[in-house]
């Protein structure tokens, strides 16, 4: 994780080697590195950043985030110039977040946190389970809440 943090630092901070200008409003801009004439002939120094109709897709031509699922420093740029307040989902990944490690092989895929529909029975029964021990505490604390709780459950019940 630490790694990655400093590579996105990284990249912020060459973003400011950049100047930008717009083609299209809001559609299409050219970022071009400020010391153009001294970096290298082989070097690239010129890069069109493009921008989907409703700004949720950021595409620059140089192809980091198809590669590597980071931001180039170009898309960084065209995004500060234009004060984009966060990034847009679509360019933060999972593999980029604190929930990385929630990446399971397939044979434990079951147990992901955000993959519910494939939770197995194994691992209902006891969620289930914990959930209705805590209602059932509720319940025992008054007649009031035992009455209101009886209730509640013969009409979920009846409901199903």
């Amino acid at each position: 994780m630490r790694a990655m943090f400093e590579e996105f630092s990284r990249l912020l901070i060459e973003a400011t080697s950049y100047n930008v200008t717009e083609k299209e409003k809001m559609r299409k801009y050219v970022t071009v590195h400020n010391n153009a004439a001294k970096r290298e002939k082989w070097s690239r120094v010129q890069y069109e950043v493009n921008i989907n109709e409703d700004q949720t897709e950021y595409t620059c031509e140089c192809g980091q985030f198809k590669h590597t699922g980071m931001l180039c420093s170009h898309v960084l740029r065209v995004m500060e110039i234009l004060h984009m307040e966060e990034k847009p989902a679509k360019h933060i990944l999972k593999r980029w977040t604190k929930d990385t490690r929630d990446i399971l092989p397939q044979h434990l895929v079951q147990y992901q946190k955000d993959n519910p529909v494939n939770m197995s029975f194994t691992c209902r029964h006891p969620t289930l389970f914990l959930k209705a021990m805590e209602v059932v505490r509720l319940g025992d604390s008054s007649a009031e809440a035992f009455d209101h709780l009886i209730t509640y459950l013969v009409d979920l019940k009846l409901s199903w």
